[in-house]
């Protein structure tokens, strides 16, 4: 008899009574059982994995009986599910808070085993919103994930993490949560413990609130945008607030501070100032009333005339009135610019017929050239057609330097440029990115008096590593009449 055992993912063999044959621990010599009789294996295993995962173990005895040839096998199968490890996973924080401070939580583990704990991991999942400023110790991947190597019998410790949640809303609720892993035989880190802790953010006896009017920015806006604001205010309290003020203020060296206006406010530099002068109702705000205010500014085209890179627009707004006696912060708006992309195209001749001509072959040289502000590209990739058969790009022609990242399909004629990374300013304050190739023209007869498109569908796209937005330009088709430096649009026309 044999005894042959399947482990799953997750389960490694330990030890055994009787050793097994070989080191896997899969498969056991079982003795000949006469009627009555019975034989016992014991297998120790090792088991990691996710909090509630089942493990299931297949057990097969390959047999015969006297007096057969023939081999039986039976199989039998038993599950176990994962249970929490005996430790202690905790975080804690402030219940409540408001949306402009800074906020301190504490995560705290402890060993409760009678084991050491090792290759483990402390991983938090930060709510939306959160603004990561700061931990004790500091943070060993990211923001959010510290390694420990071992946690002894009884071992213990703390991470203290600081943040802010300035675009929480009044009555809003965030939850932090903490997840202890340790790596499983696999490579990948299992769920021991989870622990999260909820902070509430109150109702401000004065609410107020901004956003970008119809926006569908995702939080990302562009050079040479005209944007618009809408401000909400409400009294909370049970009480009227008189001589209430609401102030705005604007930071970005992107913003043109000569477009900032606002409808009953002052403006003054990057502020604006709204109270009972322009807005009457601000004079006796009473229980439960509300209002709506409202300002504009626009984003500069080029945003900066030097090289400062990452490029956002903060806006924070507090109110105050004469009840109280400091300003009740409201949310903060924290917008990313985006990058403007340019690919600039040029043909130039190199040798043949020109004007091109029915039967004969022209050369020309065409140049791509890519240029981009204040962001960070990444993933770039530049693809065009060239439609003038499969002899039609000339091989070896492409600029040295960028050779190995330019392929031609000769069966489609398209042509695939991979930029991979353009920095900030690449084209401004740097050469651009260019690539250089030739393609050959032979007109056909049914080409006479037409001008042939030499480069079509010119595309790139690419990721900005700032905003995370994929974006694409594209580029007009380039004809034998774009000929530079040629004026005479008869010298791009096929001759017979």
């Amino acid at each position: 008899m044999e005894l042959e055992l399947t482990y799953p993912s997750g389960v490694q063999y330990y030890s055994s009574v009787p050793n097994p044959e070989g080191i896997s621990g899969s498969l056991f010599k079982v003795p000949d059982l006469l009627p009555g009789l019975n034989a016992v294996v014991i297998v120790k295993t090792k088991v990691s994995g996710n909090v509630n995962d089942e493990k299931k173990l297949t057990a097969k005895l390959h047999y015969s009986l006297a007096n057969f040839n023939s081999e039986f096998i039976k199989d039998a199968q038993a599950s176990i599910k994962l249970v929490a490890s005996d430790l202690l996973l905790e975080v804690s924080g402030p219940t409540t808070a408001n949306n402009g401070q800074l906020l301190m939580y504490t995560v705290h583990y402890h060993n409760n085993s009678d084991q050491e704990l090792k290759n483990a991991r402390v991983e938090m999942t930060y709510p939306d919103g959160f603004e990561f400023a700061s931990a004790t110790p500091a943070p060993d991947i990211g923001s959010n994930v510290w390694n420990m190597p071992s946690i002894g019998v009884n071992g213990d410790g703390n991470i203290t993490i600081q943040g802010s949640f300035k675009s929480a809303s009044p009555g809003e609720s965030k939850t932090m949560t903490a997840d202890l892993k340790v790596l499983g035989d696999n490579g990948d880190y299992n769920s021991q413990k989870t622990a999260s802790f909820n902070t509430a953010f109150a109702n401000l006896p004065l609410l107020v609130t901004q956003e970008l009017y119809t926006s569908n920015s995702n939080g990302v806006v562009k050079p040479g945008d005209a944007l618009e604001f809408q401000v909400k205010y409400q009294n909370n309290a049970a009480t009227a607030a008189t001589a209430v003020n609401v102030l705005v203020t604007i930071n970005s060296k992107a913003v043109d501070l000569s477009s900032l206006s606002a409808e009953g406010g002052t403006v003054s530099n990057n502020t604006i100032l709204w109270n009972a002068s322009g807005v009457p109702q601000l004079e006796n705000l009473a229980p439960s009333e509300s209002g709506q205010l409202s300002f504009r500014l626009k984003i500069k085209d080029p945003a900066v005339k030097d090289s400062t890179t990452n490029l956002t627009l903060a806006s924070t707004i507090k109110i105050k009135a004469n009840e109280y006696e400091s300003y009740f912060p409201g949310n903060e708006l924290d917008l990313k610019i985006s990058s403007p992309l340019k690919i600039d195209t040029r043909v130039d001749y190199s040798l043949g017929e020109l004007p091109p001509k029915v039967g004969k072959s022209t050369t020309y040289k065409v140049r791509l050239a890519l240029s981009n502000y204040s962001n960070d590209y990444q993933d770039g990739t530049l693809t065009a057609f060239i439609p003038l058969g499969p002899s039609g790009f000339v091989q070896g022609s492409p600029t040295p330097a960028e050779a190995p990242n330019v392929d031609f399909d000769s069966s489609t004629g398209k042509l695939t440029w991979r930029v991979k990374s353009l920095p900030a300013y690449t084209g401004i304050f740097s050469e651009p990115k260019v690539l250089e190739f030739s393609v050959k023209l032979s007109p056909s007869a049914s080409q006479a008096g037409s001008s042939p498109v030499l480069v079509k569908d010119i595309a790139f796209a690419a990721t900005d590593s700032f905003t995370s937005q994929a974006v694409q330009v594209t580029a007009s088709n380039l004809a034998t009449t774009d000929l530079f430096g040629q004026d005479d649009y008869a010298k791009g026309e096929v001759q017979k």
